[in-house]
């Protein structure tokens, strides 16, 4: 279901980077790390979506945070909702902090609507990917794909 529903995981693989790989360790949900897809995104940064046993996880690299992030969740789950990694960019004081968000969802979606307090976000998908930066000061409540 992972390799119909998600195109990026017909692609070849890049795998993890080996320095990556041993930050990580084995992973959770029986993830993959030489299945990783890297996302190409135009966002500082380096984004991978990985594959596992019924789980999809997005692994992150983003400037002026050490280490990686992840963000997992059932691959039924990203198919209906989306799977996202959210970031806040530092800024120098008296800036304005931004939130960037990188994510993946099925493929034929359109847009994610991205659910901030009120506040609705309407994100195009692009082969199954979708990038937010905007001035947002929390992780959005919810994802709806369109």
């Amino acid at each position: 279901m992972q390799r119909r529903s998600f195109a990026l995981l017909r692609m070849r693989p890049d795998g993890l980077p080996p320095a990556l790989r041993q930050l990580l360790g084995n992973g959770r949900f029986g993830v993959n790390w030489a299945l990783a897809k890297r996302i190409p995104v135009s966002l500082p940064g380096a984004y991978w979506l990985v594959p596992g046993r019924g789980h999809l996880c997005l692994v992150s690299q983003v400037p002026d945070v050490p280490g990686a992030g992840t963000a997992c969740n059932e691959t039924w789950r990203a198919r209906r909702e989306g799977l996202a990694t959210i970031s806040f960019e530092r800024t120098p004081p008296g800036g304005r902090q931004a939130r960037v968000m990188v994510g993946v969802t099925r493929d034929g979606a359109r847009r994610v609507l991205v659910h901030t307090g009120a506040a609705v976000a309407a994100v195009p998908v692009v082969n199954g990917i979708f990038t937010l930066r905007d001035g947002a000061d929390a992780p959005p409540d919810r994802l709806s794909v369109r």
